[in-house]
C-alpha cells in the first residue's frame, strides 16, 4: 500500500471493532435466514389459507425470495455510499434497515387475524429487510478485511464468515429451547425472530465506536474517489464481476439448494414417514444445530487453509468434494437416525464452508479499495436475488420426479440435482480466475 504508515494499534483497533460488529449483522442475515426455513412449515400456515399445503409452501419460499431481490438495489445504494462517502456510514444505515424490518416482521399479525393483509405485509417487510441485507452483504466484509494484514486476511475472512454456522447453531439451538416452552406456530415464531434483531443491534452499537477504513480514507486523501463506482466497476473490473458471479452463485446454489432445503426436504419426507411426522422436531433442528458445528469448523479452518494453499485450490476441490457426496448425504437424512442424520449435516456444511469461506477474501483481492464494495456487492447481491429460488427450484423438480421414481428418492434427488448445477458453477468461475493469495490490497 502507498501512503504513510498506519499505527499498528489503529490497524488493530479497527480491525476488531468491524470485525465484532460485522459478525454480528452478518449473524443475524444467516440466522434470519435459518430461522425462517425452519419455520416454513409453520409460516405456510400462519400467513397461507391452508386448503393447499403445497401451495401454502411454494408461495412461503417466494416470499423468502421477495426479500432477496431486494439485495441488489440495497447493495447498488449502500455500495454507492460506502464507497464514495465512506464504508462506516452506509454501514449503520444498513444494520439499521435491518433490525427495524426483523422487528416488524417479528410482529405481524397472521392470516387468520388479518386475512390477504398477513402476507402481502410479510412481503413488503422481507423486501425491506432483505434491502438492508444488500448493503451489508460485501460491504461489511470489505470493510473489516480493509484493516487485516495479507498475512492472516484468510483467517480473519474465516472467522468472520464462521458467523453463518455459529447463527445456525444459534437458530436451532434456541428453536428446540423455544419450541420446548411455547408453541412454535402462535408465539414461539415472534420470540425466534425478535431474537436476531437484538444480534444485529449489538453489532450496531459497536459499529457507532469504530473508525473509518483506512484504505477508503487514504484513497480520499489522493483524491481518487470516482464519481459512480458501480459503473466504473462494471467497464473497467468486468471480468472480475463475472468472476463473481459465477463463483458466488454457485456457492448460493449449494447452500440453498441443499443445508437450506434440508427443513422442506424432512417437511416431503413426513408425508410418507409417520414417524417423521410424530417427531419433526427433534428429527430436523437437533441434527441441523448439531450439523452447524461441522460449519463452524470449516469456516474457521478454510480460512487458515486458503493462506497457506491459495484462494483457488480451496474454491475449487472441497467444492468438487461436494458435487459427488451431496447425493448420499441427502439420502442419510432418510434414515431418521439422529447420529447419522447430524453426521451427514456436518459434513455437507463442513465441506461447503471450506469453499464458501474463501470467497469474501478473494473477491476483496481482485476489486481495487475505490470500486471494491459497489463490485462485490452488486454481483453478490444479484447472485443471491437468483439463487434465493434454488428452493423453489428443488421443490418444483420434487414435484415432477415424484411421479417417476419413489417420492422418498425424488426428495434426495432434487436438492442434490441444483446443488451439482450450483458447485460446476463455482469449479468453472475459480479455474478461470487469477490466484490472489496475500496480495496487498490497493
Amino acid at each position: 500500500m502507498g501512503g504513510p504508515e498506519v499505527p499498528e494499534h489503529v490497524r488493530r483497533r479497527g480491525l476488531m471493532l468491524a470485525s465484532i460488529s460485522t459478525f454480528f449483522a452478518w449473524a443475524l442475515e444467516y440466522y434470519d435466514f435459518l430461522v425462517y426455513f425452519s419455520l416454513i412449515p409453520y409460516i405456510s400456515e400462519l400467513f397461507f389459507p391452508k386448503s393447499n399445503p403445497l401451495a401454502a409452501l411454494l408461495y412461503t419460499l417466494l416470499v423468502f425470495a421477495v426479500g432477496y431481490f431486494a439485495r441488489p438495489l440495497g447493495a447498488i445504494f449502500f455500495g454507492h455510499i460506502g464507497d464514495k462517502y465512506g464504508r462506516r456510514n452506509a454501514l449503520l444505515g444498513d444494520a439499521i434497515t435491518m433490525a427495524v424490518a426483523t422487528i416488524v416482521i417479528a410482529l405481524l399479525p397472521t392470516y387468520s387475524q388479518i386475512g390477504i393483509w398477513a402476507p402481502t405485509l410479510l412481503t413488503i417487510f422481507r423486501f425491506v429487510q432483505g434491502f438492508g441485507y444488500g448493503g451489508e452483504a460485501g460491504g461489511g466484509v470489505v470493510w473489516a478485511l480493509e484493516f487485516a494484514s495479507p498475512k492472516w486476511r484468510g483467517l480473519v475472512n474465516g472467522v468472520l464468515n464462521s458467523s453463518m454456522s455459529v447463527a445456525s447453531l444459534l437458530a436451532t439451538g434456541l428453536l428446540l429451547l423455544v419450541s420446548a416452552y411455547y408453541p412454535v406456530g402462535t408465539i414461539g415464531w415472534r420470540i425466534l425472530f425478535l431474537s436476531g434483531a437484538v444480534v444485529v443491534i449489538i453489532g450496531l452499537i459497536i459499529r457507532f465506536a469504530a473508525p473509518e477504513s483506512i484504505l477508503w480514507e487514504r484513497k480520499k486523501e489522493e483524491g481518487r474517489i470516482v464519481k459512480v463506482p458501480l459503473a466504473t466497476a462494471i467497464r473497467r473490473y468486468w471480468f472480475s464481476l463475472v468472476l463473481v458471479i459465477l463463483i458466488n452463485l454457485g456457492l448460493t446454489f449449494v447452500f440453498y439448494a441443499g443445508y437450506g432445503f434440508v427443513t422442506t426436504f424432512t417437511k416431503l419426507l413426513s408425508s410418507y414417514m409417520p414417524q417423521l411426522q410424530r417427531a419433526f422436531v427433534q428429527l430436523t433442528y437437533l441434527p441441523l444445530m448439531l450439523g452447524s458445528i461441522g460449519g463452524i469448523i470449516g469456516n474457521t479452518f478454510g480460512g487458515y487453509l486458503t493462506d497457506l494453499f491459495g484462494r483457488r485450490r480451496m474454491l475449487i476441490i472441497p467444492t468438487a468434494i461436494l458435487l459427488i457426496t451431496i447425493y448420499p448425504l441427502y439420502l442419510a437424512l432418510t434414515t431418521l437416525s439422529i447420529p447419522i442424520m447430524a453426521t451427514s449435516l456436518a459434513l455437507m456444511y463442513f465441506i461447503f464452508t471450506l469453499s464458501a469461506t474463501v470467497q469474501t477474501a478473494y473477491f476483496s483481492e481482485i476489486f481495487p479499495t475505490e470500486v471494491r464494495w459497489s463490485g462485490i456487492g452488486f454481483g453478490w447481491n444479484l447472485n443471491a436475488a437468483i439463487g434465493s429460488l434454488a428452493p423453489t427450484f428443488a421443490l418444483l423438480l420434487y414435484a415432477n420426479l415424484k411421479g417417476a421414481v419413489n417420492p422418498i428418492i425424488a426428495a434426495a434427488l432434487a436438492p442434490s440435482i441444483v446443488v451439482m448445477i450450483g458447485a460446476a458453477m463455482t469449479i468453472v468461475g475459480a479455474s478461470i480466475g487469477p490466484e490472489t493469495v496475500r496480495k496487498q490490497l490497493d
